[in-house]
């Protein structure tokens, strides 16, 4: 599944048509097989969790289903005749865990689907009846005696509660590929859709991270344990808003180039730091769940909205010039360019900006955390200069940035993101309203090119209005 991570997409001006912008990235293998089972970056902890609102788009999905069924059933013949619930269970299980594999052959890094077997796995246990109790692992080993799935050995993962459980994954063999091309499903037949009641949703703040043993380091976990809470106003307004923006989603050709390949998603609301005593939505509040957020950026070029070449915007170092303009204040320079790496660029013969990914990515550790940045998971771009540790880099930052310092290690990003998210959502649904398209990347946002200065208008005035200060808009 998709992270919480902050993606900053650059737009330029001379973008590539889209199909030149997918030979570029890929070129001549083509979108799916990029994306597919002849990617080789299976293993284990690779690949997107299994989504409960991944679905297969009919007819197609449900002769696919009725079919991999047979196939089940000549394999592993039922004892008993099963009830009517737990039929329309098995039967709602085995659909999902296609449309998962296909949504990872199609559009996965890695075409695996990561999944708990355990029967009493603790990430389950607010999910439906057919989710539970052991039985998705159950349905796979099925799917493995029929040759349907490659198994791929587990590996110890956290997910929302304090505890770590041992995450398998399945990828989809030739065989499996083969019937789906013979039903017709294509990379268009996948879908997501979210029942209004979860368009909105609130989750606890995140456990302290685990050491583990296995591995010796800490282990952090993704996100809280889920809040219920009784609607209010303001949460089936929202809700209400993002039916209609998903509907409004729904009749658009969102696709990746000029061959219509996409599927649509339905986007939701996430909210953090939620108390469930008295439940709040202060924190968080970004937009999840749309099929072109999970495009690297690159690949975000060749998004096509009614057959039209679209543009990215972005506001230039976000959370950091929202502490400043919070103050009344303007950050002097570029945000992420910093006077003591820039001469241990020179010094080491290095270009400029070499290690600007390593001060970016700390800047938003520094913003969004509030414990050892030197114990965060650190990306293979962000390169540490030799004769450097994380520790000096924060001095570095903390230094130049010395006015909001105070800031650091608060926690305050997700603050930020509450107002960012407004933002994003008012865009959007602005647009809609006017019958043009916006896609969001939390702080960035794709429309058609000859929308792009409406965008870039209604970015600064959604900014001004509530931080008084003009943005830089990329």
């Amino acid at each position: 599944m998709l992270h919480e991570n902050v993606m900053l997409g650059a737009v330029n001006s001379a973008w590539p048509a889209p199909q030149d912008a997918i030979q570029a990235i890929f070129g001549s293998v083509g979108i799916a097989t990029a994306f597919g089972v002849e990617n080789d970056s299976t293993g284990p902890g690779r690949g997107t969790f299994f989504d409960e609102f991944i679905d297969l788009r009919d007819p197609e999905g449900t002769a696919f289903t009725a079919c991999i069924l047979e196939i089940l059933e000549a394999v592993r013949p039922r004892q008993r005749k099963r009830i009517a619930e737990a039929l329309a269970n098995h039967t709602t299980r085995t659909r999902k865990l296609l449309a998962n594999a296909m949504r990872g052959h199609f559009y996965g890094t890695s075409p695996a689907t990561l999944y708990y077997r355990k029967a009493d796995a603790e990430a389950y246990q607010n999910k439906p009846r057919w989710m539970r109790h052991g039985t998705l692992a159950e349905t796979v080993d099925a799917f493995e005696d029929a040759e349907l799935v490659q198994p791929i050995t587990g590996k110890w993962m956290p997910h929302c509660s304090k505890h770590m459980s041992w995450a398998s994954s399945y990828s989809p063999t030739k065989k499996l590929l083969h019937i789906a091309a013979e039903y017709g499903v294509m990379a268009d037949s996948i879908e997501r859709r979210i029942p209004s009641m979860d368009l909105v949703q609130l989750f606890e703040a995140k456990p302290k991270p685990i050491f583990d043993v296995f591995i010796g380091e800490l282990v952090h976990a993704r996100k809280g344990k889920p809040v219920k809470f009784d609607p209010t106003t303001e949460t089936e307004s929202w809700a209400t808003t993002l039916e209609a923006i998903n509907a409004f989603y729904r009749k658009q050709a969102i696709a990746l180039g000029p061959s219509q390949e996409g599927f649509h998603a339905d986007i939701y609301r996430v909210f953090n730091n939620g108390d469930p005593a008295n439940p709040k939505f202060d924190h968080g509040g970004r937009l999840f769940g749309g099929s072109w957020m999970m495009l690297p950026g690159d690949l975000r070029k060749a998004i096509t909205i009614n057959g039209q070449a679209t543009v990215e915007l972005d506001y230039s170092g976000c959370h950091p010039r929202m502490l400043y303009h919070e103050r009344g204040l303007e950050p002097e320079g570029d945000i992420y360019t910093l006077p003591e790496i820039e001469a241990l660029e020179a010094a080491s013969g290095l270009e400029r900006q070499t290690y600007r990914p390593l001060v970016k990515w700390l800047m938003q550790v520094l913003i969004n955390g509030r414990g050892r940045p030197e114990a965060v998971e650190r990306p293979d771009s962000a390169i540490i200069p030799r004769g450097c540790t994380i520790a000096d880099i924060v001095h570095f930052i903390e230094a130049k940035h010395h006015s909001i310092a105070d800031a650091f290690k608060t926690g305050a990003g997700l603050r930020l993101m509450r107002l960012e998210s407004d933002v994003a959502l008012e865009i959007i649904a602005t647009a809609m309203n006017e019958d043009w398209t916006v896609l969001s990347v939390h702080d960035s946002f794709i429309t058609t090119l000859d929308r792009r200065e409406q965008l870039r208008s209604m970015m600064i005035d959604g900014y001004v209005r509530r931080l008084g200060k003009e943005p830089v808009i990329k």
